[in-house]
């Protein structure tokens, strides 16, 4: 399901979560989109138009032994490379 109209500019965010590493990916994923389903693209006046799961990317990092809000993302050399299709 989508909101997205005809020739309609979109903005992309990227949104990082943290789940524990053997979390299965099905269930991470079933409950993101009921979250975005219900409180997002479902709801009306939502901006939320369509999502995606990039799963190429699933880094595992370990917390310290008193971990800081944040800090786990802190660990990561994340670079996003964004690329225009072949015309």
């Amino acid at each position: 399901m989508h909101a997205v109209k005809p020739n309609q500019r979109v903005r992309i965010l990227t949104i990082q979560i943290a789940v524990a590493e053997d979390a299965d990916p099905s269930s991470v994923a079933d409950e993101i989109s009921e979250l975005l389903s219900e409180n997002g693209i479902c709801a009306e006046g939502s901006h939320i138009l369509d999502w995606r799961y990039l799963t190429e990317y699933q880094p595992a990092v370990t917390a310290s032994d008193d971990p800081e809000e944040g800090e786990v993302f802190g660990l990561l050399d994340f670079h996003l490379t964004i690329t225009s299709p072949e015309e």
